[in-house]
């Protein structure tokens, strides 16, 4: 459990608002804006990055679980917000560097609680797994980003003799359709995408424009470019 005084040891100004401590960490080009709400059981931060919405972070910290774990994330559903999250993730002390330092004694029973739009993250993530993501793929802390869905992609492009082991790699949304574009006309290319639950599908391009689109490893259809965005924007969007 943190204290104010705690917390002034390493943060200039504390807070007190509506049962949890705000404090900011301040960048030359961005503030950050904490909101932890602590007790005997467990201390939980929520971070905001270039705005404050106290409201809001109270209201996400009130609605998180007791029944949480050091040992693995915590999805729970949201309720509705401006922003248009439907989920927050609560990931272990380990999985975060938040309040290292002077403060280190203090995170055993430390949570990051993020909001989140469903699509972003399975909640199953390891601690490896999302360091990356929220390194490379997904600013977190921005409550007005737009959805970064998580898909794990599996390719080969002969032609542009770029591709991955089948393991795959995590990638943004926007650098799949450039593979995909990358993809048409290539007959011994394919892409294969794993969305958040885990639903697979293929895709192979048999001429220019035209794309081959296979679910669940049977059902085949052929597609236009347009008609072929619009199917993986419900797969890699779907709740």
């Amino acid at each position: 459990m943190f204290s104010k005084d705690d917390l002034l040891q390493s943060f200039a100004s504390v807070d007190e608002y509506l049962g949890c401590y705000f404090f900011q960490h301040k960048l030359p080009k961005v503030t950050y804006e904490y909101c932890l709400h602590s007790t005997q059981k467990k201390d939980l931060l929520v971070i905001s990055e270039g705005l404050s919405d106290r409201d809001f972070a109270v209201k996400v910290a009130g609605q998180a679980p007791d029944s949480l774990t050091q040992d693995e994330p915590c999805l729970f559903g949201l309720f509705s917000n401006k922003y248009g999250f439907t989920h927050a993730l609560v990931v272990p002390n380990t999985y975060h560097g938040s309040l290292k330092g002077r403060l280190e004694s203090k995170r055993e029973n430390l949570y990051l609680c993020i909001p989140i739009h469903r699509c972003e993250f399975s909640g199953t993530e390891s601690e490896r797994e999302f360091k990356e993501m929220i390194q490379r793929l997904i600013p977190v802390f921005r409550w007005d980003r737009g959805v970064c869905p998580k898909i794990r992609v599996y390719f080969d492009n002969p032609s542009t003799e770029a591709g991955t082991d089948e393991a795959g790699v995590l990638m943004k949304y926007p650098t799949l359709l450039t593979e995909i574009d990358n993809l048409s006309g290539v007959v011994n290319g394919f892409i294969e995408i794993t969305n958040y639950k885990g639903g697979v599908i293929e895709i192979f391009s048999p001429q220019v424009e035209m794309f081959t689109l296979i679910r669940n490893r049977k059902d085949e259809k052929v597609l236009t470019r347009p008609q072929l965005v619009e199917a993986l924007n419900g797969f890699v969007h779907a709740e």
